[in-house]
């Protein structure tokens, strides 16, 4: 039996968060809730799409979050280690516009594809792997 919704406090128990964040995730209206015999419930569907979309909550089961960003974008931190630089350097390319970005909650995310044109247009930054391979 799938479930179409949870209580707040099985989505509380899902992320290992506390009762005030779970309400609080609630209110900022995250996902759609509904009253069952005077109890909030939270759309199991509304729940996991929100789940895909967000990087900063984890579910205790391990389950990734942010499947929707994860597979089209880089974290700075992947994107530095791509290139064997600081994340202060992926910085300095995102505030020249480098290449396209998002923010994902608190977190700056950068578009694969972009990151690749730019790399594929650009001589001075070398793939960490790449160097590996000249230097092996």
């Amino acid at each position: 039996m799938n479930k179409k919704s949870i209580s707040v406090t099985e989505m509380r128990r899902l992320l290992g968060i506390g009762k005030t964040d779970s309400y609080w995730l609630v209110k900022k209206g995250y996902f759609e809730t509904v009253i069952i015999a005077g109890k909030m419930r939270v759309m199991v569907d509304s729940f996991e799409k929100w789940y895909d979309n967000q990087l900063h909550y984890k579910k205790v089961d391990g389950t990734p979050p942010g499947k929707n960003w994860t597979g089209i974008t880089f974290s700075v931190r992947e994107a530095a280690d791509s290139l064997g630089v600081s994340d202060s350097s992926i910085y300095e390319l995102i505030k020249k516009k480098m290449f396209r970005t998002a923010k994902v909650g608190q977190a700056t995310r950068i578009y694969k594809d972009s990151f690749e044109e730019w790399y594929q247009s650009q001589t001075h930054y070398i793939k960490a792997d790449v160097h590996k391979e000249v230097i092996d």
